[in-house]
């Protein structure tokens, strides 16, 4: 379990009041370490104390760097700790329209916020939603539950040009505002505290939010601080907790889309669509309204919620029993929903995603289970085929094999076994002596066999489609539906299992994915791990505290992951290019006599003097009758010991692994995830942040906090005005304009519109064209130019195995080239036979990468000209002032989905980079191999040896392996351009198609009428118009004035 450290100096042991302590921004940037400098991993900064001093408050008595024992009795007053302290001035926050918020003391300091409405309205009570109260003891400055609610699409964050959209943290200022120092603060008098943090230089201050709904920002943060482990171990279990945890009331990130400035900017944002929506429906009233203004009221409705699309997907790894189930349950604060491993081995083997629900999903959990393909059902069952029958190969007996490999054979064969059982047992025929049949007909009519049955399987509901659909009201209710889907015959032939929810983890764009477990050993589930696994955007690996404690276990055991998916990435680069975090679990779990060896004593984490004198406590206590007492300084000892050994264990990761993770620092994460259920339940928050899990949360939101700010500013800087202008100009579209009245006029108008949209889609079909010549001449070329040589070049490799003794010849056959032995050490033959073409293409694609943003630039450099060409027609023509300003805010719109698709593109061709480089399972050499690896080694008799040689050999020589990789890069790379400027064509086509509705508005002009009722009639119409066009100037100059208060962001 860990807890924020506070820094001893800055905090003395007095009734004073301190502000929270926000999160530290990931990668922030240049940031020079001081003695104020405060880390929230559990970890000391730079100048910093001994560690253990950062996790104790003032209020256990415990001096700086080192722990000294202090008589709770005599202790300094504590007033701080309790929220209801009257002698100390208090921070509140008053909103326009809320009452009594504020405090009636004299001493009150009242900054004033506008309040912000929830985003999206919060839905009725649900199992892991239910709006609770906060603990007094809340450590949270504000609440989060009215940021945008995210649907979460598959595809990846947006990001344009490098320098425009990017996943780097932005810094935050410093700032004169107490409230936005990022060191804890004494409000009553901050004049001891000199320095801060050098930040980049922003003039919106980073006022931190808490998660719930910003509406929240009434907490009294003068009584709120972070946490440290002797406050929770001062806390008895006799406490009078009355609500359970609210997971609503933490402290959001320190990060700009958090900030307070950018919460009102946005919530003013949806305040204008929303009043948008009002003025239309006060305007059409009970009539029916025409087809222009149904589209733009519709359109304001959809604003006025603000579904974000962009999604950042955290894969959770790890063995089975690690927790990986019991940590995703703890972070959706929704208890259970993971299924904790009492399903089985069949559990592991689906890929499961956690996603926020839309407003699309009514029920409280919507379920979506995808099937494997009939090409991929196929695959699976000739993986398991194999799995099962590799134990009855010749040579495969206990005496002959090693005796690790013939275990592992054993467990992929019962494992194979299982699947295979669990699929076809109903079936009359399906029986081991149908599957054990070692001779090649009996290997067939095996295979043909299973197909055929797979094929027939009858799919719940409407499953024939590929795709099963349900909802559930609880989450025994989703896990007795999903369990279908995970047990029985269905779970082989599952691909990925979708879970829509209202999670607080999830609201900012976060998907959480529980990968299947390390030991699965069918070659197409591995495939599909690893394929999943390159398209994530953060790792988060899972293990017990107890193995990452000595550095042996380290190596051998957190990232065998990596080199097992990723061997070439994460042994040349260390896998800087992934995003990494290391999360130990169980850390409740301790033994006290161990760990006071270890971190008790002289010049350790904790002074002996501490131990000692709770110990003598605790035997007075005892020896008193006073159980309370007993038991909450045992508490005390319990939790010092767990966080030394949290920072022993966070030290010892990041020392280790410096140089292998980007920025040189790896984030880990030390929890508990029985802590925090227990204590959540009690409403114990004191003991629910020491557990860690809170500090993860907030760890997660700041993965998707840059892409959240991204998107809303697109929201508010290019869609909110874009909605604006066309109100705007339908209410302006009746109104006479001679210089547009003539039809001649009109129609050159939608002609010279026709020609430039014509030009925009022949302008993105040769940028197509080009960059299909740039792939064609920088890498296809170059590969049909080397196929020959670096074929030789894998000869040599393949010649060199020959010299081998037979069995090790033999076992790397059965081990699809990648095996260790103590003789041989680990040997990759699929890495050594390409890697001269990984060497030289290297160049190839850095070339091909670079072009990426130079083609979408120079295409969207041209398409802006031609919007800007048609917005000079537009002006010449003496068009409304609305439409002639719309075209500005159509350019940034489409400069921002063009970003979206750029990103996307590059994604792609570095996953074709990484399969045709990679010799994991999901690599192009691997699938190319294997089946000569394995008919090598179904051989038997005298011959074997020569045998084996005779077929991997031939398969490396035959001419067909490098043309074959070749081919399978040139197809990949044609399907992913292709598919991504068909996706430019559409957006480009949406935008046009927008400008031209705008125009026919502008164009329609409906001539007055004489007849003095139509005369009366149209009178009226105009008058409501006008009042329309007046709220719309109304609202332009608020958000003029929206946009003004981000500027800087």
């Amino acid at each position: 379990m860990s807890s924020p450290p506070v820094d001893s100096p800055t905090i003395r042991s007095q009734a004073r009041k301190i502000a929270p302590l926000p999160l530290r921004s990931k990668r922030r940037g240049n940031i020079t370490p001081s003695q104020n400098t405060v880390s929230t991993h559990g970890t000391p900064s730079h100048g910093s104390p001994s560690t253990a001093s950062q996790f104790l408050s003032t209020a256990s008595g415990i001096s700086n760097y080192q722990y000294s024992y202090q008589d709770p009795d005599t202790t300094a007053d504590t007033s701080h700790l309790s929220a209801s302290g009257r002698d100390v001035p208090r921070i509140s926050f008053q909103f326009d329209q809320l009452d009594g918020n504020s405090l009636s003391s004299e001493q009150q300091k009242t900054y004033t916020f506008r309040h912000l409405h929830n985003i999206t309205p919060r839905p009725s009570p649900e199992p892991e939603e239910a709006p609770l109260p906060s603990s007094q003891n809340s450590s949270t400055g504000s609440n989060y539950s009215s940021l945008p609610i995210l649907s979460t699409p598959d595809h990846s964050i947006p990001q344009f040009l490098p320098t425009l959209y990017s996943d780097d943290k932005i810094p935050i200022p410093k700032a004169d505002n107490p409230l936005d120092r990022t060191v804890p603060l004494i409000v009553e008098d901050d004049s001891e505290i000199k320095a801060s943090t050098p930040r980049a230089s922003l003039s919106i201050p980073p006022t931190p939010l808490s998660l719930s709904q910003v509406s929240d920002l009434s907490l009294n943060l003068g009584s709120q601080r972070q946490r440290s482990v002797s406050d929770a171990s001062d806390v008895s279990d006799n406490n009078d907790y009355t609500s359970p945890y609210d997971v609503r009331d933490e402290e959001a990130p320190l990060e700009p889309f958090f900030t307070s400035a950018f919460q009102t900017a946005l919530q003013s944002g949806l305040g204008i669509a929303n009043k948008v929506v009002t003025a239309i429906e006060k305007l059409v009233g009970s009539s029916e309204p025409s087809s222009d203004l149904k589209r733009l009221l519709k359109d304001a409705r959809k604003l006025g919620t603000f579904e974000s699309s962009d999604t950042r997907t955290i894969a959770v790894l790890g063995d089975s029993g690690e927790g990986k189930s019991s940590l995703i349950n703890s972070l959706l604060h929704f208890p259970e929903i993971a299924k904790t491993g009492d399903i089985g081995a069949a559990c592991t083997s689906v890929v499961t995603e956690y996603r926020q629900k839309t407003r699309d999903h009514t029920a409280p959990i919507t379920i979506e289970v995808e099937y494997l393909s009939k090409s991929e059902i196929e695959d699976l069952i000739k993986e398991l085929l194999w799995n099962y029958r590799q134990i009855f190969l010749p040579e495969v007996e206990e005496d002959t094999v090693d005796a690790k490999d013939y275990a592992r054979f054993q467990r992929e064969s019962e494992q194979a076994w299982s699947a295979l059982e669990a699929g076809f047992k109903h079936q009359r025929g399906f029986n081991k002596q149908l599957l054990s049949d070692m001779t090649e007909s009996g290997l067939a009519k095996a295979t043909d066999q299973l197909i055929k049955w797979a094929h027939e399987i009858e799919w719940p509901d409407d499953g024939n489609s590929g795709m099963w659909k349900g909802t559930a009201d609880t989450a025994e209710e989703c896990c007795d539906k999903t369990s279908t889907f995970m047990q029985d015959r269905f779970w082989p032939f599952t691909k990925i299992i979708r879970v829509y929810l209202s999670a607080q983890v999830l609201k900012t764009g976060v998907v959480l994915a529980d990968l299947p477990g390390l030991q699965d050993t069918n070659l197409a589930r591995v495939r599909a791990t690893q394929t999943y696994l390159m398209k994530c955007d953060n790792i988060f690996i899972v293990t017990k505290i107890s193995r990452a404690i000595t550095d042996l276990s380290l190596k051998s055991s957190l990232y065998s992951i990596l080199a097992r998916h990723a061997p070439v990435e994460w042994e040349e680069s260390g896998g800087k290019s992934l995003n990494l975090a290391v999360v130990c679990t169980k850390s409740e779990d301790i033994n006290q006599n161990t760990a006071r060896r270890e971190f008790c004593g002289p010049h350790k984490k904790i002074s002996s003097s501490v131990m000692e004198q709770l110990d003598k406590r605790i035997k007075d206590a005892k020896e008193n009758n006073q159980k309370a007492l007993k038991k909450q300084l045992k508490r005390k000892q319990e939790f010092l010991l767990i966080d030394s050994r949290n920072s022993h264990v966070k030290e010892g990761l990041q020392n280790a692994y410096a140089s292998k993770v980007p920025g040189g620092r790896l984030e880990v994460f030390c929890v508990s995830n029985t802590t925090y259920e227990k204590f959540s339940r009690k409403g114990n928050t004191e003991i629910v942040h020491a557990s860690g899990i809170p500090e993860l949360r907030r760890f997660c939101h700041t993965i998707t906090a840059g892409a959240q700010l991204l998107e809303a500013k697109h929201f508010l800087q290019s869609t909110l005005p874009s909605l604006l202008s066309s109100v705007e100009l339908w209410a302006s579209s009746r109104k006479p304009r001679p210089q547009v009245e003539d039809r001649r006029q009109n129609e050159s108008t939608r002609e010279f519109l026709q020609v430039a949209k014509a030009e925009i889609f022949h302008t993105i079909k040769e940028s197509k064209i080009n960059f299909q010549d740039t792939f064609q001449e920088v890498l296809s070329e170059y590969l049909e130019q080397r196929n020959d040589f670096w074929e030789d070049e894998a000869e040599k490799k393949g010649l060199e195995w020959h010299s081998w003794h037979w069995s090790q010849y033999n076992a790397w056959c059965l081990n699809n080239g990648d095996h260790i032995t103590p003789k041989r050490g680990h040997v990759n033959w699929n890495s050594n036979l390409i890697w001269k073409m990984r060497m030289e293409l290297e160049y190839q694609w850095e070339l091909l990468e670079d072009e990426i943003p130079k083609v979408f630039e120079k295409l969207l450099q041209t398409i802006n000209i031609r919007l800007l060409k048609i917005q000079s027609h537009l002006k010449d023509k003496d068009f409304n002032s609305a439409l002639v300003r719309g075209i500005d805010f159509r350019v940034q719109d489409i400069e921002y989905k063009f970003g979206l698709a750029q990103q996307d593109f590059a994604r792609q061709v570095k996953l074709i980079q990484r399969y045709a480089s990679e010799p994991n399972h999901s690599s192009y050499v691997v699938s190319e191999m294997v089946p000569a690896y394995r008919r090598a080694a179904e051989q038997y008799g005298t011959e074997k040896a020569a045998a084996q040689r005779s077929i991997v050999q031939g398969r490396i020589t035959n001419g067909t392996l490098f043309p074959n990789i070749s081919a399978k890069i040139q197809s990949s790379m044609e399907k992913q351009i292709g598919r991504a400027f068909r996706h430019l064509y559409r957006t480009a086509n949406e935008v046009l198609d927008l400008i031209v509705c705008d125009v026919e508005l502008a164009l329609a002009f409906k001539p007055r009428v004489m007849v003095d009722a139509r005369s009366q009639e149209h009178q009226e119409e105009e008058r409501q118009k006008g009042e329309l066009r007046d709220e719309i100037k109304k609202l332009e100059g608020k958000h003029e004035e929206v946009l003004a208060s981000i500027s800087n962001i």
